[in-house]
């Protein structure tokens, strides 16, 4: 799964964006960008809908507005959407946060940009989604510790991935991928009370995270 493109796009455009339809994917999308609160708010969206339009990325039709250009795209699959991917990337140094967003008319990755803006990008669908979201974690994982870097900063352990992955009408599932500062890896899976977890090995710990993020796999101790 290969990336085209970014555009930035602030929370009140993204609302905006969302409130050009109605149904479960739209009600979905907005719980996992956190805008949900904000949803009734119609200063934040019509603010939104105006910035849309001084950018270029709505246009008026008579009286009406109607999302173009880039943004149609991502209105159009945050509406249809029956996947999405909440990933979050620990170090102590911080955190990186992005979502993943999947139809049947596209995919693409919003990064969270920790200023109001998200960087959605628009990827192309030659894999599932969880793989995408387990290759970066790996990427993530592997290349901390000792010596390493990530954007020209000390990436140092313990470092951590964590998945939620959410379908319409199932369970979302979570788990947590941990690498310690000895270098041993740690799997939590699920959440609250209910959440558990064991060392694993390095060999196993990829295959074994993407298992328990899988939303068709049956989870442990069901029949």
């Amino acid at each position: 799964m290969t990336t085209t493109d970014s555009l930035q796009l602030t929370e009140h455009e993204i609302l905006a964006l969302l409130a050009f339809n109605e149904g479960e994917s739209i009600t979905l999308s907005r719980d996992i960008f956190r805008l949900t609160p904000l949803a009734d708010n119609e200063q934040l969206t019509k603010a939104g809908m105006t910035t849309l339009l001084v950018r270029g990325l709505a246009q008026m039709n008579g009286d009406d507005l109607v999302v173009s250009g880039p943004a149609e795209f991502i209105a159009a699959v945050m509406a249809t959407a029956g996947e999405w991917l909440e990933i979050a990337l620990l170090t102590p140094n911080g955190n990186h946060v992005m979502f993943v967003v999947a139809s049947a008319g596209g995919v693409f990755v919003a990064n969270v940009n920790g200023n109001g803006t998200h960087g959605f990008t628009p990827l192309k669908n030659d894999h599932p989604v969880l793989k995408f979201g387990v290759d970066a974690a790996a990427h993530y994982l592997r290349n901390s510790g000792p010596g390493s870097e990530a954007n020209g900063r000390p990436q140092p352990r313990p470092v951590a991935a964590q998945i939620k992955h959410h379908g319409l009408g199932v369970e979302p599932r979570t788990a947590n991928l941990l690498v310690d500062e000895s270098g041993a890896w740690h799997l939590a899976t699920g959440e609250g009370d209910e959440a558990t977890q064991r060392e694993v090995s390095e060999s196993d710990a990829l295959k074994l995270f993407e298992e328990a993020l899988d939303l068709d796999r049956p989870t442990e101790g069901s029949a």
